[in-house]
């Protein structure tokens, strides 16, 4: 039986969440066990940035696991099965709204850098009722149409190539990848790229192609029966053991039983479009 969840409620425990806007906001760390989350409903739209831990989301766009800077954008009425590995991990949640259409992971640097500072200010203690609604109104800014009269103020955004990086890296199979090529592409210098990347990601391009190679792998390692080998080969590690090492520090589990585990409790997309996301 499908759950409907309201405003206020997540598979988390934390702080009391906070009423600004017409939006409430919540920082939680997960209280259940990836199976025992059920597929539910939420009666409106809501964002997920995830802080910590390995969220596992059928949004369209977003990976198989996150390992990277992750923004998941649920409109009112997703059905979704989302939850983290091992039901560990941290996440900001901004609820409000009805928007339609699909769940998505949205691509957006900008997005990412005001969710993130409404998260740590949240933490701190230092949000007023009116930047935390700003922040959830700069999100939905982010995922509702344009018009061609808006235009984004000077110097409000990051530069317009971190955009097409970011997407670039996301759809791209190319695990050889390197920051000198990020850069080639965006036609920045590396040191440039590494700044820009530190400011509106809050991790260091290395660190992002690192966890967009371990997100395919678990990918790969949950949807088929290719050797540990080939799956360190295709996704670009040294070898099996690299990978290994690399899987186990982000994700606390070997490659061997995080397969074991995927098939026994796969994630499947099941929001009434396809490819859905919590």
């Amino acid at each position: 039986m499908n759950l409907l969840r309201r405003r206020q409620e997540f598979w988390g425990h934390g702080p009391a969440p906070r009423e600004a806007g017409g939006f409430s906001f919540h920082l939680l760390s997960a209280n259940a066990p990836e199976d025992e989350v059920r597929p539910h409903s939420h009666e409106e739209a809501h964002f997920v940035l995830v802080l910590a831990g390995g969220y596992m989301s059928s949004a369209n766009g977003a990976p198989f696991v996150s390992q990277t800077p992750l923004l998941v954008f649920n409109p009112a009425g997703t059905t979704h099965c989302d939850r983290f590995h091992k039901g560990q991990g941290r996440f900001f949640a901004i609820s409000g709204g009805a928007c339609e259409g699909r769940a998505r992971a949205v691509v957006d640097p900008w997005a990412l850098w005001c969710a993130q500072n409404a998260a740590r200010d949240f933490e701190s203690g230092d949000a007023s009722a009116l930047r935390l609604e700003a922040c959830a109104l700069q999100l939905m800014d982010c995922v509702l149409p344009h018009s061609r009269d808006d235009v984004a103020p000077r110097g409000s955004r990051p530069p317009a190539w971190l955009k097409s990086v970011f997407e670039m890296s996301f759809m791209s199979d190319d695990v050889a990848s390197s920051a000198s090529d990020l850069a080639a592409h965006a036609g920045v210098h590396p040191v440039h790229l590494a700044r820009i990347y530190r400011r509106w990601l809050n991790c260091s391009p290395g660190e992002f192609l690192r966890g967009r190679r371990l997100e395919r792998a678990a990918a790969l390692l949950g949807a088929g029966t290719a050797s540990l080998a080939d799956v360190a080969a295709a996704t670009g590690f040294v070898d099996q053991a690299h990978l290994t090492r690399q899987f186990k520090t982000a994700f606390d589990t070997t490659p061997a039983r995080w397969r074991r585990l995927r098939h026994q409790h796969q994630v499947s997309p099941i929001q009434d479009e396809p490819n859905a996301s919590p």
